[in-house]
């Protein structure tokens, strides 16, 4: 079982009930920390590319021991990429759409570790994870082995992360904060 251990997030895959849903809440928990730092967005998008490289091997090894070709429930390192992607993709249209690299270094402080946003972020990639509209239900079935596992959630990320900008841009007409008319 040791040589698992980044497949289930050190044991995290391994609880019983929603254990992708668990191991999506730690990956936020893990996102927060990074996200503190000077450009943690940059650094968070490096990690997910770590460890989907990482997480592919280690799925991989994963299945190979259970004699499996889908997706077990108990590997959950594609969890993490997936809600690391979901944010990375956020970013990546903060920085797109705002303009210049101030602005864009403004905004990212400011909502990188809100809280609003990762509990936002989470809910979006948990419902395109679970439900997975096509193309991620295709991915999911057609794409097998250690890259199969973790490609479906980066896709889910895509939407999910998009999603997370709309309400992003929204959101001032959620919470009645409407820029002043001059």
């Amino acid at each position: 079982m040791k040589r698992h251990c980044l497949s289930t997030m050190y044991g995290v895959g391994l609880v019983r009930i929603a254990p992708g849903t668990l191991g999506s809440a730690v990956a936020v928990l893990l996102a927060y920390p990074i996200l503190m730092l000077p450009f943690g967005y940059v650094w968070l998008a490096l990690g997910a590319v770590l460890f989907t490289i990482l997480g592919t091997v280690n799925a991989a090894k994963f299945m190979r021991d259970r004699n499996t070709s889908h997706d077990p429930s108990e590997i959950v390192i594609d969890e993490l990429i997936g809600q690391w992607f979901t944010y990375a993709v956020w970013y990546g249209w903060l920085l797109t759409m705002a303009g210049n690299a101030a602005t864009a270094e403004r905004l990212l402080s400011e909502l990188a570790t809100s809280p609003l946003y990762l509990a936002l972020g989470f809910v979006l990639f948990r419902i395109f994870d679970i439900l997975k509209p096509w193309p991620i239900s295709w991915a999911d079935r057609r794409i097998k082995g250690g890259f199969g596992v973790m490609f479906d959630d980066i896709l889910a990320a895509i939407p999910a992360g998009t999603l997370l900008y709309v309400a992003y841009i929204f959101s001032p007409l959620l919470t009645g904060d409407l820029p002043s008319q001059p």
